[in-house]
C-alpha cells in the first residue's frame, strides 16, 4: 500500500532507515544481548499495523520523536563512536522532519509516550552502570526503528 501523499515514505525512507541502522550498529560494540525487563510494546505496532496509511507515518514520526528524545540526553558515559553518533543523530533528524511532514498534526500515542518515559526511568534513571543503561537503550532504540522500517516497508 502506498501513501500517495507523500513519496518521501516509498522512496526515502527505506534508504535513511537503512543508514540509520547500520550507524547505530557500528557506533558501539556489538549490541547488549542483556534485557531492559520492561515488555516492548509489540501490541501497539499490531496496532499501527492495521491503521490507515496517515496513521501509520504518524505513529512511525512519534517513534522517531521518542528515540530522538531519548538520545538527546547527555550521552557521556558511554564509548560510541561520537562521529557515528552525529551522523546516527543528524540522519534520524531528517527522517523525524520529513516524516511529520507527510501528516497533519495529531495527538500521539500515550502508551508508546510512556513506555519510552518508562525506559528512560528504568535504565539511566535507576541504573548506577550508566554505560550499561545506555546500551540498554541502544539496544531497545535498534529494536524500534527495526520495527518502523518492517512497519514503512510492509503496509505504505
Amino acid at each position: 500500500m502506498l501513501f500517495i501523499g507523500c513519496p518521501w515514505m516509498q522512496h526515502k525512507f527505506p534508504q535513511y532507515s537503512r543508514n540509520y541502522l547500520t550507524l547505530l550498529e557500528e557506533m558501539g560494540e556489538k549490541i547488549t544481548e542483556d534485557n531492559v525487563g520492561l515488555n516492548f510494546p509489540d501490541e501497539l505496532y499490531r496496532l499501527a499495523r492495521k491503521s490507515q496509511p496517515e496513521r501509520i507515518i504518524w505513529f512511525i514520526a512519534q517513534v522517531l520523536d521518542e528515540v530522538s528524545l531519548l538520545l538527546d540526553e547527555n550521552v557521556t558515559a558511554v564509548a560510541w563512536d561520537q562521529k557515528k553518533l552525529k551522523d546516527f543523530m543528524s540522519t534520524l533528524d531528517t527522517q523525524l522532519v520529513a516524516t511529520q511532514s507527510c501528516v497533519s498534526k495529531t495527538k500521539g500515542n500515550k502508551r508508546l509516550h510512556l513506555y519510552f518515559k518508562k525506559l528512560r526511568n528504568e535504565t539511566l534513571g535507576k541504573m548506577e552502570d550508566k554505560a550499561k543503561a545506555w546500551e540498554l537503550i541502544r539496544k531497545e532504540v535498534h529494536r524500534h526503528l527495526t520495527k518502523v522500517d518492517l512497519l514503512a516497508s510492509t503496509r505504505l
